[in-house]
């Protein structure tokens, strides 16, 4: 399986598209990755790119996984007319995946919204939803004593993307989508060395 993951700084921070590589390695169906993300932009944003079409329209993928502004959440019509408009050009042979991220730490009543906004887009466009914000929100709630914030208190810790790793992985392999699996999940690909050479922020 060939995925291209196409976002912001919530995708490449900690490289969740490696980490959920590996996860999927681990059960033993490995798949192939690129990514395609830029820092603070959306999914409009990429629709301006020569790359995106690019990419999606000769470069052979069986899933995309596509990932909005988060922080601040510009909202659900943002998303939709956003998403709907990529859904146009990604071939339909392509499996569409979509990043629910999470809300920020100070705000946690913001995830219902944004949430609610992926599994609209999610119906509109036949797309499946990877609930890393629902989980995400779960997690910390399960486990206070973990941080998955990095200290701006909007982007992923280590252990932050690393759950969004396993959610992802298990969304994409069609595996249950629980809490304390993809928390376990983490606890190990947090531990995942990268290749030294691989700039990481």
């Amino acid at each position: 399986m060939k995925v291209l993951f196409i976002g912001n700084s919530h995708t490449y921070v900690h490289y969740v598209p490696v980490r959920t590589a590996a996860f999927c390695a681990q059960m033993g169906r490995p798949i192939e990755i690129a990514m395609l993300t830029y820092p603070g932009v959306g999914l409009d944003w990429h629709l301006r790119q020569h790359q995106t079409f690019g990419n999606l329209l000769y470069g052979s993928y069986d899933g995309v996984v596509l990932q909005h502004n988060a922080h601040p959440f510009p909202g659900r019509e943002s998303l939709l007319a956003a998403g709907a408009a990529l859904a146009e050009i990604i071939p339909k042979e392509m499996k569409m995946y979509l990043y629910m991220t999470w809300s920020e730490k100070k705000n946690p009543e913001g995830q219902a919204a944004m949430s609610a906004a992926y599994k609209d887009l999610a119906r509109k466009i036949g797309a499946a939803v990877c609930p890393v914000g629902e989980i995400w929100q779960a997690a910390v709630n399960a486990h206070p004593e973990e941080e998955f914030y990095r200290s701006d208190g909007e982007h992923s810790s280590l252990l932050g993307a690393s759950l969004a790793a396993s959610v992802i992985g298990r969304t994409l392999l069609g595996l249950e989508v629980e809490t304390g699996l993809c928390y376990a999940d983490a606890k190990g690909l947090e531990k995942l060395a990268l290749d030294r050479r691989m700039p990481d922020v």
